[in-house]
């Protein structure tokens, strides 16, 4: 689900809007659910003195929901982790605010008009700011000044702090150049490629069968076994059963208008004055048939890109502006409106009427969501009544028939959830022993003892009861004969591929006529072949004229290493400086993570996740 998000998030200015998101509760090994999330009802998260309420991180996970995953809902969002990464982000932002209050780091006017200044997106074709693209690269991102430069003293602040710790923590260019020049080098080969064909492989006679098993016996050998009876109550089981009914899906489909319309947009252009009375001035060129480009070019050195604001909503707007700008015609010039940034003159363009998607083309998705959402609202409860069924000696069957759960055997697999004959369990008892919290728990427990009950993944949970288990053993020719025969041909057909391409390996000129590929890196980059990582290992293993024979189960392929390609000194140049840029910004990021777990103790991090998820919960109903 995020990737969504992550996708949407290209342009420099967002970027530099969630520098810190990424690693969300990972640094902390919080995970997703509320277990062990500690703090008053009053602070979602707080460190020393500073901390941010759960309303605060309701509605930044509103914001970033609605910017990067205007499609989803609250609770999808929610179930793919999008409330971790963005507590994440948050925390950490505490956590430096409370070092920097420690250390008494502060951010002048000075080094924000700089930070903004020196920001690319905000910069023209000539390297200068511009504020027409600061203007519209705030109105995109939906933010407010005063929230932007927040955000700027937070970075700035962060930045002082890294400063600090990290000065002179850098690698040297030396060893930039050694790297690059070793991933750099490239190499050319000649290959002689041979099947692999167990069907080309007669059958064998009952002797040679025997042998191959008393010789291999010992993998044909039946592991230890277990059998087990599995009860799992989850979201999506329950939802199965639940019926939505048309006034349900009436009022939801009225609540979410918003989600489900399009709504109008313009296409507008403007023009920002410090004083109204030069404002006026424009205006009245503008009224005298001046083109608003000219004018904008003339009065403020302003080109196309700066004056362009975009494709615009009511919602994306300044509050000053949308009265004005979405009251106006096409063609109309709104203005001067005063706003935080000055006395703006708008240019609508073009209006492109909004609309609103008809019930019926939103009717399933609206009953998948609202049963995905009842359904967790009654899984807890579900769970409750299976702990009960359970605690008052109920069995497993009994219990899960009272939680209107769902009960699976799965019989006889061994640790890795695997048959005797080493295949995956079918159905849907393959489908649960992929969830390896349940697999363990199969392992970890008693025979003919009901487990406790356990939360897996996808708002699952279960509990499982051991019936049976085998101890390993050794398997008759009888049981295994067809699996014998099977691996004795592909034993076979392998030593014949190799057998060919190991006679190409031993003739000088064995491979003369076949021609060289194109030239590779020691990463297989180039080198368009399914097997391009074994092929470079064997590549550059040897010197030029050497040659070996690989394996790849498909085929046994003979590799000559035929030219050896240093790096070009200018390739040498731009990838030492990248080598090196990657190399640091590792060495930064380890930096940072350590330094955050120390914050994170030193400041007595505390998360109260639940306030947050109460709030979100509640406006999502």
């Amino acid at each position: 689900m995020l990737q969504a998000m992550r996708s949407g998030a290209k342009s420099p200015i967002m970027k530099f809007f969630l520098l810190f998101l990424a690693g969300g509760f990972a640094l902390w090994g919080i995970g997703d659910g509320p277990t062990g999330l500690i703090g008053g009802s009053d602070k979602a998260i707080s460190a020393g003195d500073q901390s941010v309420s759960p309303r605060e991180v309701a509605i930044e996970f509103d914001r970033t929901r609605r910017t990067y995953l205007p499609n989803t809902t609250t609770a999808e969002a929610m179930q793919g982790g999008l409330l971790n990464d963005v507590i994440g982000t948050m925390s950490r932002e505490v956590l430096f605010r409370a070092e920097n209050e420690d250390l008494g780091l502060t951010v002048t006017r000075a080094m924000q008009r700089d930070a903004i200044a020196n920001e690319a997106s905000f910069q023209d074709e000539f390297g200068q700011f511009s504020e027409g693209r600061f203007l519209q690269a705030l109105a995109g991102a939906g933010f407010t000044e005063q929230e932007y430069l927040n955000r700027v003293d937070g970075v700035l602040q962060r930045q002082q702090l890294m400063t600090a710790v990290s000065q002179g923590l850098r690698y040297d260019s030396a060893l930039a150049n050694v790297v690059a020049a070793h991933e750099m080098e490239k190499r050319t080969v000649k290959l002689s490629s041979f099947p692999v064909r167990p069907e080309s492989i007669a059958t064998p006679d009952d002797a040679t069968i025997d042998s191959f098993f008393q010789e291999n016996k010992p993998s044909y050998d039946a592991p230890q076994l277990r059998s087990a009876k599995i009860g799992s109550l989850s979201a999506a089981i329950i939802a199965e059963e639940i019926t939505i009914s048309d006034n349900e899906i009436r009022a939801a489909f009225d609540d979410r208008l918003d989600e489900f319309s399009t709504p109008e947009t313009r296409s507008i252009r403007q023009m920002v004055f410090d004083d109204a009375a030069t404002a006026n001035a424009a205006l009245d060129r503008l009224n005298n048939g001046e083109g608003f480009a000219a004018v904008a070019a003339s009065m403020l050195e302003w080109t196309d890109a700066d004056t362009n604001l975009g494709t615009v909503t009511e919602a994306s707007l300044d509050g000053a502006l949308v009265g004005p700008a979405f009251a106006a015609e096409a063609g109309a010039v709104v203005g001067p409106v005063q706003t935080a940034f000055g006395f703006q003159l708008l240019s609508i363009d073009t209006i492109t009427a909004g609309g609103v998607t008809q019930l019926d083309d939103v009717r399933e998705q609206i009953i998948s969501t609202l049963r995905g959402e009842q359904a967790i609202n009654l899984l807890y409860d579900r769970v409750n009544m299976l702990e009960d069924a359970l605690g008052s000696g109920a069995t497993i069957e009994e219990a899960i028939k009272k939680a209107s759960g769902r009960l699976d055997i799965a019989t006889d697999i061994d640790r890795q959830g695997q048959t005797i004959d080493g295949m995956p369990a079918a159905g849907q008892v393959g489908e649960l022993l992929q969830d390896g919290a349940i697999l363990e728990l199969i392992w970890d427990s008693e025979l003919n003892e009901v487990s406790v009950i356990q939360e897996g993944s996808d708002d699952m949970f279960f509990v499982v009861n051991v019936s049976t288990e085998t101890e390993p053993r050794e398997r008759r020719l009888d049981e295994v004969r067809a699996q014998v025969i099977s691996d004795y041909k592909r034993v076979e057909a392998v030593k014949s591929a190799r057998a060919a391409a190991e006679a190409v390996a031993a003739t000088a000129d064995g491979d003369q006529d076949t021609a060289p590929v194109p030239a590779f890196r020691r990463n297989g980059i180039g080198l368009d072949h399914e097997a391009a990582g074994l092929i470079a290992r064997a590549a550059f293993e040897q010197n030029s004229g050497d040659i070996q024979v690989i394996e790849t189960g498909r085929e046994a392929i003979a590799v000559r290493t035929i030219d050896i390609i240093p790096a070009t000194d200018e390739e040498l140049k731009d990838t030492s400086d990248l080598v090196l840029s990657v190399m640091n910004s590792a060495l930064r990021d380890d930096l940072t993570n350590l330094l955050l777990v120390s914050l994170s103790k030193k400041h007595d991090l505390q998360l109260n996740v639940p306030a947050v998820q109460q709030i979100l919960i509640g406006n999502a109903q």
